[in-house]
């Protein structure tokens, strides 16, 4: 192992706790709609504000006779026009948090909206077809330039945590997660290869490296609670 793995390996160590405690990694990979709801509504808000939404969400989807677990975009979009937009969306099932600070941002249900609609012009209507786009180069940068167009998604880090929700197979690095290696290994080495070679040193899985790590810069809780 590099020196710069080693120093990334004694950090996640110090930082990150046991292994064995690491939450599972969040992901949907038959439900591109509770993807598209995690991402937008995942920046600035504690994680137990994202899961109360989604669960809203599926409650909504089974009291219809249907399964957010294998909800594409066009089931996200239906269930907003269903309850008369937006708006209305928010106030049942998401929450009143616009997209951003700014004076007139709009309401992230707004996005939601966009954003799913985005992805259903391009062709990508299930996690399945972003998983496929994904692996085109030119369909994936039409489909992250169109996330990116949407409000409050410009920084692309919803657009990187989207993609992995979909459980994209070799999805870049969060930037949360780079920028964490790179402070803590000390190098510019790619920090795919850096979390590789640090997880295959000490046996840990890199999904749940990774995630940990996500969930430690991101100020989320990156140990599973233990009932009392």
């Amino acid at each position: 192992m590099s020196t710069e793995a080693e120093r990334l390996h004694a950090a996640c160590e110090r930082d990150l706790g046991d292994p064995a405690g690491w939450p599972d990694p969040t992901a949907y990979p038959n439900a591109l709609a509770l993807c598209i709801i995690d991402a937008i509504y995942v920046t600035g808000a504690r994680h137990q504000t994202v899961e109360r939404i989604v669960e809203r969400y599926r409650g909504h989807r089974a009291g219809q006779g249907g399964d957010a677990d294998s909800d594409g975009a066009p089931e996200l979009l239906a269930s907003i026009h269903g309850l008369g937009g937006p708006r209305q969306w928010a106030s049942q099932i998401g929450n009143r948090r616009p997209t951003s600070t700014a004076k007139g941002a709009p309401l992230r249900s707004v996005a939601l909206l966009a954003a799913a609609g985005a992805l259903v012009e391009l062709g990508i209507r299930t996690a399945e077809d972003l998983r496929t786009a994904a692996q085109d180069d030119d369909r994936r940068a039409a489909a992250k330039a169109a996330w990116c167009a949407v409000p409050g998604q410009q920084s692309g880090f919803t657009w990187g945590y989207l993609v992995t929700l979909a459980q994209v197979p070799g999805v870049t690095v969060d930037r949360a997660v780079a920028g964490y290696v790179a402070r803590e290994a000390g190098t510019a080495t790619p920090a795919a290869a850096l979390l590789r070679a640090a997880s295959e040193s000490a046996d840990w899985e890199n999904a749940a490296l990774h995630h940990a790590i996500w969930r430690f810069e991101s100020g989320r809780p990156y140990q599973r609670e233990v009932p009392a």
